[in-house]
């Protein structure tokens, strides 16, 4: 009988390594391309692969997922449940629902994407602000579906977007840039792969969206893995810290993000690439 059970606990340690795993749930959000749920490039988001890449180096937990919203993030924070997210950004208000990771990369942050074509109707009001295109270009309509965090945000409220006629609420990144594309709203927020995916989703080859800095926010920012603030999510933290300890492992990172952004973009992101390196990861090479 001992022969049989000490058996028994062999077979289930040997070949199911996962039997003592702790549970890792995952929530993503479909919001093309940070994850992309579905479509030609399903799969192929910059949060899938920091997601799936970490999965990979965290096997001494069973992964699981949660498909959510953003809201859904939040509320699950609160509610100190044992999940994270691949992708975030560390300001002092977050901080207060999450322990952060070491930035997982750095991107050109959300800026004014607009039709090619109208770039000349605006070289007079750089360096760009919001501000200055809701001053100046009253007859423009820009469309909006989410917030953008602070600096544009701030912007937003004081002009009291949800009521003011410049400005359109639309429910969906997708039905936003559908009607960017064709000419319902002249100009949105946002980073400057959501312009290059939704340029390849629908097809624009003549007249593309392109990404403009604007004043009101950082030029660059850094995404971090995020977990509850508990002792359970600091302990996750501090295992997705270890995993980032590895040069290959940034570097799909950042393949994952240059897959959606232009040759312009990303040799102007070089540099902050160097200083992401030399300020998070000194002792790498």
């Amino acid at each position: 009988m001992k022969r049989r059970m000490l058996l028994s606990f062999l077979i289930v340690n040997i070949f199911c390594p996962l039997a003592g795993a702790k549970d890792l749930t995952w929530i993503r959000w479909d919001d093309p391309p940070i994850f992309i749920f579905s479509g030609p490039f399903k799969g192929q988001g910059v949060l899938d692969t920091v997601e799936g890449e970490l999965r990979k180096k965290l096997p001494q937990y069973q992964h699981k997922t949660l498909e959510g919203t953003v809201p859904r993030v939040l509320k699950e924070a609160e509610g100190k449940s044992q999940i994270c997210n691949a992708g975030w950004l560390d300001t002092p208000e977050w901080s207060k629902l999450f322990y952060f990771s070491t930035p997982v990369f750095v991107i050109p942050a959300n800026g004014i994407l607009l039709p090619k074509s109208r770039l000349d109707e605006v070289r007079n009001l750089a360096p760009y602000s919001l501000q200055k295109f809701l001053d100046s270009k009253k007859s423009w309509k820009l469309g909006v579906g989410r917030l953008y965090g602070e600096g544009i945000d701030e912007v937003l409220i004081k002009n009291n977007y949800q009521k003011n006629p410049q400005v359109i609420t639309i429910s969906t990144s997708l039905r936003v840039h559908k009607m960017l594309h064709s000419n319902r709203i002249q100009y949105t927020l946002g980073y400057p792969f959501e312009a290059v995916y939704y340029n390849e989703l629908l097809n624009s080859k003549s007249d593309f969206v392109v990404h403009i800095p604007v004043t009101e926010n950082s030029a660059r920012v850094e995404v971090v893995v995020a977990c509850p603030k508990t002792p359970w999510g600091a302990k996750v933290i501090a295992d997705v810290d270890r995993a980032l300890q590895n040069k290959a492992l940034l570097e799909k990172f950042e393949k994952g993000v240059d897959r959606w952004l232009s040759a312009e973009d990303r040799e102007k992101l070089a540099p902050a690439r160097k200083e992401f390196y030399r300020k998070n990861y000194p002792s790498l090479k």
